[in-house]
């Protein structure tokens, strides 16, 4: 199995590009100060030197994108725990596993890569992935032809649906092999077979992710960067406070390339 790698930040004036590994740890890239954690997503940016931080990082290796859906199209996202959704599968629970998902496995312009940068981090916290290089290796050469068909459907995000939008089903194909690498579209709890022999190979894909998992802490300052072709991710449980002290990461979701029939400036409308 990988583990995460160490890049130096990179310069402003280079070339787009990112990392060859699935998950890439950069440590202490903010050093900036940090107010007390919000308990509510705010209408002004309570940290905008981190803001200004992670896009600038976003668009050295991409372009940061919204969807309409989602935060309202925000470009960056503040991830604290919300007492609302504390047992919730989204971003924003704690005291839940958030199971393993590619980010946005429902949509088709999913992003190339998710970037986080930590502002303040939790011990109890951790951020878990899992690499398609090592998910394939322990499959059945029989589940592996299952999984590169289009037998299965994903649900939409609840994130995509705070204000009553619906939900729908998308066709999904699990793995693809492209350009010489496996792709993976995953999620784990929204996910589903069509067919006998498709839920029987996504039994085995979950239990292949299970055992593929790894898990990073993030720290104050850190900027980790998951390839969502190559990676799924979620978190393990964690106990809030609400006091100000508690974990906070802001979130930037990168394409390599902006779509042009759908996007209004960097915003991706949810079309299904």
């Amino acid at each position: 199995m990988t583990s995460p790698s160490l890049l130096t930040p990179p310069r402003p004036a280079a070339t787009k590009r990112a990392s060859n590994s699935a998950v890439t740890l950069i440590s202490k890239y903010f050093t900036g100060s940090v107010p007390a954690t919000p308990l509510q997503q705010l209408a002004d940016d309570a940290c905008p030197a981190a803001t200004r931080t992670l896009l600038q990082f976003a668009n050295d290796i991409g372009y940061a994108v919204g969807y309409d859906r989602e935060q309202n199209g925000r470009l960056v996202q503040d991830i604290f725990p919300v007492r609302a959704s504390e047992t919730a599968q989204v971003s924003t629970s704690s005291k839940v596993m958030l199971g393993s998902h590619t980010e946005t496995a429902f949509h088709r312009h999913r992003p190339r890569y998710v970037v986080l940068l930590c502002l303040r981090g939790d011990a109890a916290a951790a951020t878990t992935y899992s690499d398609v290089d090592d998910i394939v290796k322990l499959l059945s050469p029989e589940h592996l032809a299952v999984l590169q068909t289009t037998d299965f459907v994903t649900t939409v995000d609840p994130s995509f649906m705070t204000k009553g939008e619906p939900d729908a089903e998308v066709v999904v194909q699990p793995l693809t092999f492209t350009n010489g690498a496996w792709v993976l579209v995953y999620d784990e709890l929204l996910m589903r077979g069509t067919t006998e022999r498709a839920q029987a190979a996504l039994a085995e894909l979950h239990r292949a992710v299970k055992l593929a998992t790894q898990r990073v802490v993030l720290s104050d300052g850190d900027v980790l960067v998951i390839d969502n072709d190559r990676a799924v991710h979620g978190r393990t449980p964690f106990v809030p406070r609400y006091d100000g002290t508690d974990r906070w990461l802001k979130r930037a979701l990168v394409v390599r390339e902006l779509p042009h029939d759908d996007v209004f400036g960097r915003v991706i409308q949810t079309r299904l």
